[in-house]
């Protein structure tokens, strides 16, 4: 491996000090998340940055993202091209679809060189039409599964027309800060349930409310506790119960409610042109100290 591709000690320093600010600001959905873009974008040296939640099953006729958040543009003009080529996706306009489609629901990071060659790429019409016109080139695209929330979370990073591609490094970045956040966001959803529950469930309530909210079936509920189907049922509607709901959508609602969703700044026309990427400082002394003891 070159030393090109790997991930340095200042970067991971930089990922992780990111991950800690944006739990720092998880009471805001709309600012932690612009804040992951403003960082990831200037780790990635990369000019614009897209996030966002897609609802699981979605079809390419039907991809609305929720809690959307952009980060980087140039201006309103490639903004609004950008905008025009997300509202008509369409597999035979962006062969990078053939590939992403069919792992909708699995995890996925792959940057612009994975999916075609430069020369193939550049012969695309919808390069030429969209991506030029919005001023964005190479990029990489990160998908996680959310499954309490039956949700893709969609991590989009693109460097600006002509600039040099992002690469396997910078993929592997990506991955590690990917797989990092969904950790800390199920922490994070494990803590505050935990929080939020009546003192007078039993572990094996609340066992069976985490198996639930992870998206498992009833089916799978028993495998994983090693009870009977009908005993698992019994505990769901327990839970009901204690949790004066009447449904499992209810449930689901009332636990995982956050504070109100983001803009979806790219769909929005007019709006104020994005600040500049902060580059994000690095981790802390305590940190840095725990990676020079584990050595390099």
């Amino acid at each position: 491996m070159s030393k090109s591709q790997i991930i340095g000690l200042g970067a991971v320093r930089q990922i992780f000090g990111l991950l800690g600010e944006i739990r720092e600001l998880r009471a805001d959905p709309a600012a932690w998340r612009l804040h992951l873009l403003s960082g990831l974008t200037a780790l990635l040296g990369a000019q614009v940055g897209l996030t966002g939640e897609m609802e699981l099953p979605y079809t390419l006729d039907r991809m609305r993202p929720t809690n959307p958040v952009d980060f980087g543009w140039r201006g309103d003009q490639e903004r609004i091209a950008w905008r025009e080529y997300f509202s008509r996706l369409d597999i035979s306009d962006d062969p990078t679809w053939q590939v992403i489609y069919p792992r909708v629901g699995r995890p996925l990071t792959q940057f612009r060189d994975q999916f075609m060659t430069p020369a193939h790429w550049y012969r695309c019409e919808h390069v030429q039409r969209y991506r030029r016109a919005s001023g964005v080139d190479s990029f990489i695209i990160s998908q996680r599964p959310l499954p309490w929330l039956r949700r893709d979370h969609v991590i989009y990073m693109l460097r600006g027309w002509g600039e040099p591609p992002l690469s396997l490094r910078h993929q592997r970045i990506m991955e590690l800060f990917h797989n990092e956040l969904v950790i800390m966001l199920q922490r994070d959803l494990d803590n505050g349930c935990s929080d939020s529950l009546p003192a007078a469930l039993s572990p094996r309530l609340r066992q069976t409310l985490h198996l639930l909210l992870a998206g498992h079936a009833e089916k799978r509920i028993a495998a994983r506790l090693m009870l009977s189907r009908h005993t698992v049922h019994q505990y769901i509607k327990s839970l009901y119960q204690h949790l004066h709901v009447c449904s499992k959508a209810e449930l689901l609602a009332k636990l995982l409610a956050k504070a109100p969703a983001a803009r979806m700044t790219f769909d929005i026309p007019g709006l104020p042109r994005v600040p500049p990427a902060v580059r994000p400082p690095t981790a802390t002394r305590g940190f840095e100290q725990t990676l020079r003891a584990s050595g390099p």
